[in-house]
């Protein structure tokens, strides 16, 4: 009995050693795995920022790229809109849309040097961007473009119109708050006279 102490005892150390070994890959395992899902809340987290972006600068990317919608219908019918005051109409669009792109960029530049992008989808009127544009690029001049760009472009306007809105509570710059008056007055007018043309096109 005495001999077969030995054989026992290392086995026993072996057991042992390989027992720790699997818990240790399990620890490792474990570990890799809530740093893992860690990491991925942060992620998420990190997403949703709004709160902490200040407001002015998610209107000036929001507005831009909403501005920026604008000019891509508006230029395709000033191009083909059968309609001579619609293409006059949408000519100014284009050419007003640019200019405040490139008065809120100043300011971007001016006030947020470096900042990342900070476009708010769940701004009041950015859902108005959420409109498919791109047949406009591919449909034949004649009446039913110039309705179907009308169609498109009133709730465009409307969208800029609450978003605008939204700014005059919401911004800390006067800047802004003057810039959002201005987008509510100029669009205003221009879907009183859309309308007006959807009307006499039913004549």
């Amino acid at each position: 009995m005495m001999k077969r102490r030995p054989f026992t005892l290392v086995i026993g150390l072996i057991a042992a050693f390989v027992l720790s070994a699997c818990q240790g890959e399990t620890d490792a395992t474990d570990t890799s795995e809530v740093t893992a899902a860690t990491t991925a809340d942060t992620a998420t987290t990190g997403t949703e920022t709004s709160a902490a972006v200040p407001y002015d600068l998610q209107f000036i990317d929001s507005m831009s790229k909403h501005h920026e919608g604008a000019v891509m219908m508006a230029a395709a019918a000033a191009e083909k809109a059968t309609n001579t005051d619609i293409r006059k109409a949408a000519a100014k669009m284009v050419e007003d849309s640019r200019k405040e792109i490139a008065e809120l960029k100043a300011w971007r530049d001016q006030w947020y040097p470096g900042a990342a992008g900070a476009e708010n989808m769940d701004m009041p009127g950015m859902s108005s961007m959420g409109m498919d544009m791109s047949h406009m690029q591919t449909m034949n001049p004649g009446p039913d473009f110039d309705t179907m760009f009308l169609d498109m472009m009133i709730p465009h306007h409307q969208g800029a119109i609450e978003m605008s809105r939204d700014a005059l509570t919401k911004a800390e710059r006067q800047e802004i708050r003057d810039f959002a008056q201005k987008v509510i007055d100029t669009q205003t007018k221009e879907i009183e006279q859309m309308n007006a043309w959807k009307t006499e096109a039913k004549k």
